[in-house]
């Protein structure tokens, strides 16, 4: 089992080792990720990601191993939807293209932060109240009836309460300084746009949390299941928001597809909790049918888009739901 001191060091060592090199490697200049480079990215990302589900396996046991992999998958799913989000934020602020990648990794680690908080948070109340574990598949199952029929996060950038009080403490810039937090302005020190994407990038990652943890806490209650299966996915999103902006047109069904992930991880987690013993199949086999069943909804919902496409005109990154103005709001 994967729980001493030892496992935990190893594996935030190596994550922090990936986040400096995304940082000094990959995204060391500033430049546009083309969609070739986007699928390359992602596919090596799926690919230590994939590693380190071996390392559970072989460093844990079949039953870890087999609940990091369906945490992935969920919490992969998931990340799409957050991705649709930050194109709207980044449309917002006009964000020139070769700084997205840079903009992306900072959000990336303002994810890993609050994920942190939210598993270590949740892990302290559990063990306290494990009636808490029914309030959890309850709020699952109320995100997947909203997100299926009222609709998913509404994003305003101009309206972010941390947006607005920074602008109140300190002046912003018109302009980019490429990716730099801060410029001068007439020899006053003032924010750069880049700052305020960062900081609605940070925030609009705490939202993603509440949603997320719940969810791979109704398949696993291993905490360091927990993180390092959201910490792997997290690590792949850059890539793939690149991939998405060419393929939104793929994911006209998403939404119902991760409501029906959350609905079934919410219910799966309250039947558990209510019948300690209940198994479908067995304890082993049943992580295997989680992650047979969240795969297979996702990927549903994605044939099910290419099959019947929408009939409407075409769907670009424009489209996707941007409240108020396109332009820096000074």
């Amino acid at each position: 089992m994967l729980e001493t001191f030892n496992h935990w060091l190893i594996f935030n060592a190596v994550l922090v080792a990936l986040l400096i090199f995304d940082l000094l490697i990959l995204t060391r200049k500033s430049r546009v990720v083309g969609m070739k480079e986007a699928a390359w990215l992602t596919a090596f990302w799926t690919l230590v990601a994939g590693a380190v589900g071996v390392w559970i396996f072989v460093a844990g046991s079949e039953q870890q191993g087999g609940e990091y992999f369906a945490g992935y998958v969920a919490e992969r799913a998931l990340s799409i939807d957050n991705l649709f989000v930050f194109i709207v934020i980044f449309g917002y602020f006009s964000l020139p293209k070769s700084y997205e990648a840079r903009g992306l990794l900072f959000g990336i680690v303002g994810a890993l932060l609050a994920r942190a908080v939210f598993i270590a948070a949740g892990v302290a109340v559990i063990s306290a109240f494990a009636w808490f574990l029914y309030v959890l598949g309850a709020f699952l199952i109320y995100t997947a009836y909203k997100l299926a029929f009222v609709g998913d996060h509404e994003v305003d950038p101009g309206k972010n309460i941390a947006v607005r009080l920074f602008r109140k403490l300190m002046p912003v810039s018109d302009e980019f300084d490429g990716t730099k937090f801060f410029t001068r302005v007439n020899g006053v020190r003032a924010a750069t746009p880049f700052l305020l994407v960062i900081i609605v990038l940070a925030t609009t990652d705490v939202v993603f949390a509440i949603d997320s943890i719940p969810t791979v806490f109704g398949i696993t209650d291993d905490p360091f299941i927990v993180w390092s299966s959201n910490a792997m996915a997290v690590l792949g999103m850059r890539p793939l928001f690149f991939l998405l902006v060419g393929m939104v047109k793929l994911f006209r069904y998403l939404q119902f597809g991760l409501a029906a992930i959350l609905g079934f991880v919410g219910l799966k987690m309250i039947v558990e909790t209510a019948f300690e013993d209940f198994h479908v199949i067995g304890k082993l086999e049943d992580i295997y049918l989680s992650l047979v069943i969240i795969l297979g909804i996702l990927i549903g919902s994605v044939l099910l888009s290419i099959i019947l496409p929408d009939d409407d005109d075409d769907i670009d990154e424009n489209s996707l739901h941007i409240v108020g103005s396109t332009e820096t709001d000074n």
